[in-house]
């Protein structure tokens, strides 16, 4: 017994073992605060959990991986922007996103896959049946313009949805080439379920898109000439979603019938968008803004409901294309859009074409929901640094299989 003890005591721990911790570390707690078990666990120490994964990452990255000094003095330019945007914006996910990208080194991203998919199905679950038993409240939205939405222990509907949403892309980067009519059979109840109970339209467009995408991109891997054409142009979605989202958003005309016509598809969206243009302009490093919305154990009631159920007191930026570019400021939209573009070009490269179809989907979910760079939302962005690592060891001959 002392013998097993020592071996296992003596056993060398891996960047990846770390990695994986860090990831864990920050995830569970990251993900309770957008629930109601912060009516038990206050935010604040929620939050400051998070930040034990930062240490971590932090040792992995100047001691554990190979950087050079060059590159481990342009790692730390990255890192200290990060906090200053963190610091203009009030926004933490920037500084903890920008560490967890770079800490990515010598990472088999489909792990980190595994290990989201894991975590976020199981909070998912364990968080809906507390609130079903009532641990937790089940916040009930009512209106007269939609049925009854139900938080499920959530602090709002679409957190529901949008983590269902980017579980079931993670499930299908995870299963890729083993997807079969029960896998989209499965995908297609959730997408009911969860638009019954939260009646959150545009992540059940978005989960049903999904099916036809991950069939076309099976058989494109698989060879499929016409496929491979159609997935060809994929990798340029998100630049190019973001330029109709801003363009869109920022000549917004209520008096426009096309335009009127869009926004009462996206539920507000786009006036608010233009809202947020009409105030702010576009800066370096971010800023803070003040949004008020609904959700929360506390909750909020408007009087005065327009169209959408909304009223002039409600003021919150769902794209993530806007968001990124007025609270977060133009270097780190910049670098968000270079990083998704280059994971979906080089995996368009590869032929393997899966995370360019998961890059196109989060680029259409990153025109209407607020979530494109929260690790408990989009995993993907940490797929970077591994598909660098591929296209150096590619350029230098070396067999490089991840």
């Amino acid at each position: 017994m002392r013998t097993k003890l020592k071996k296992i005591w003596n056993t060398p721990i891996t960047g990846a073992q770390l990695y994986l911790l860090a990831f864990a570390i920050y995830f569970i707690p990251a993900f309770l605060i957008d629930s109601l078990y912060t009516n038990y666990i206050s935010w604040s120490k929620l939050r400051l959990l998070t930040y034990l994964a930062i240490p971590i990452l932090i040792f992995k990255i100047y001691v554990m991986d190979r950087w050079r000094w060059p590159t481990k003095l342009f790692i730390t330019g990255l890192i200290l922007f990060s906090v200053i945007a963190w610091r203009a914006s009030r926004y933490p996910e920037l500084m903890v996103t920008m560490v967890f990208v770079l800490a990515a080194s010598g990472i088999d991203f489909k792990q980190v896959a595994r290990w989201y998919l894991y975590l976020s199905v199981t909070f998912l679950v364990i968080i809906a049946v507390t609130s079903l038993v009532h641990i937790v409240p089940n916040l009930v939205y009512t209106s007269a313009l939609r049925p009854d939405r139900y938080g499920l222990g959530m602090a709002y509907t679409t957190y529901v949805a949008s983590h269902a949403l980017f579980s079931a892309l993670a499930y299908c980067y995870v299963r890729f080439g083993k997807l079969g009519w029960l896998d989209y059979l499965g995908i297609a109840i959730v997408a009911f379920v969860t638009m019954k109970y939260t009646n959150t339209r545009l992540d059940f467009y978005a989960m049903l898109l999904m099916i036809p995408v991950m069939w076309i991109t099976q058989r494109a891997a698989n060879g499929k000439r016409y496929a491979q054409i159609i997935l060809s142009f994929w990798w340029i979605a998100t630049p190019v979603l973001a330029v109709i989202t801003l363009t869109g958003a920022y000549f917004f005309d209520d008096h426009n019938q096309i335009y009127r016509k869009f926004n009462e598809l996206l539920s507000g969206r786009l006036g608010l968008s233009k809202k947020a243009f009409s105030m702010y302009d576009p800066n370096i490093f971010g800023r803070y803004i003040q949004e008020k919305a609904f959700g929360g154990a506390k909750g909020q009631a408007f009087a005065n409901q327009n169209q959408f159920g909304l009223s002039a007191d409600y003021f919150y930026i769902d794209s993530s294309f806007v968001r990124m570019l007025l609270l977060w400021g133009i270097v780190i939209f910049l670098l968000f859009i270079v990083a998704m573009t280059f994971i979906a070009l080089v995996n368009t490269i590869q032929r393997k074409y899966i995370l360019s179809a998961i890059v196109m989907l989060v680029a259409i979910n990153s025109m209407v929901e607020p979530h494109s760079l929260q690790l408990i939302y989009n995993v993907f962005i940490l797929a970077l640094i591994p598909q660098i690592e591929w296209v150096k060891h590619k350029l230098s001959g070396d067999n490089y299989v991840k």
